[in-house]
């Protein structure tokens, strides 16, 4: 007699909740709470702590807030070491620094997952699962304009490579720096005193060159090759 297949249960993915403010993390725990997939495994409050508490129950999941009351340096510092001494676990970024700069930064050491807090709490949900599968999120949006969170299939994304400064003209890296500081096309065209038709070509070809479907995704690749 043939026994009833019964479903392969998914593993609880284990979160690990890195920020230094503890309402922050009260928060993320309330959040993920509801969904039997997820679960709090650990948090801290300062790099040191966070390693501890990965080696001692390596996550499946970090979520970091770069800023952990010692300026960035220490939050990106942590976030090298996550990655270099917890190779399988994925990396989500969720803070209030509206540096690009560390955006970049964050982003070339080769997090997974870059929000800010002001992103909806369906987003940071999404976010969570969307790493969980193995994509990457980004948060791209320009200045003055409301969260726009992007979803990147890894497998989508081609592999890492350099791209020689020959290969970009000097007007395509010109308009690859502005993009990266979340200018809009309007605004770009008025810096380099260019039509905005002129820049939405650039943009295409930059598109082209960097082998990426979409506008929001030329600074994150231009960021992980070290372009800009």
């Amino acid at each position: 007699m043939t026994g009833i297949a019964t479903p392969t249960a998914r593993r609880t993915a284990r979160l690990l909740l890195v920020d230094s403010e503890a309402i922050v993390r009260f928060g993320l725990r309330q959040l993920v709470a509801p969904d039997p997939e997820l679960a709090v495994v650990g948090e801290a409050a300062s790099p040191r702590d966070a390693l501890v508490v990965a080696d001692r129950c390596p996550p499946d999941l970090v979520i970091l807030d770069v800023d952990l009351g010692r300026g960035d340096s220490a939050g990106v510092d942590l976030a090298r070491m996550l990655l270099e001494r917890h190779r399988g676990a994925r990396i989500l970024v969720l803070t209030g620094n509206r540096d690009r700069e560390v955006m970049m930064r964050t982003v070339r050491l080769g997090v997974h997952g870059y929000l800010r807090k002001g992103a909806e709490t369906a987003d940071i949900l999404r976010a969570i699962h969307a790493l969980l599968r193995g994509e990457s999120v980004f948060d791209s949006r320009p200045r003055g304009v409301e969260p726009s969170v992007d979803v990147v299939r890894d497998d989508d994304r081609p592999a890492v490579r350099r791209l020689g400064g020959a290969m970009l003209t000097d007007r395509e890296n010109q308009v690859l720096r502005l993009l990266a500081v979340g200018m809009s096309n309007r605004e770009i065209g008025a810096r380099l005193l260019i039509s905005e038709a002129t820049v939405k070509f650039h943009v295409r070809n930059l598109r082209d060159k960097l082998e990426v479907r979409r506008r929001t995704e030329i600074v994150y690749t231009a960021t992980r090759q070290g372009i800009v």
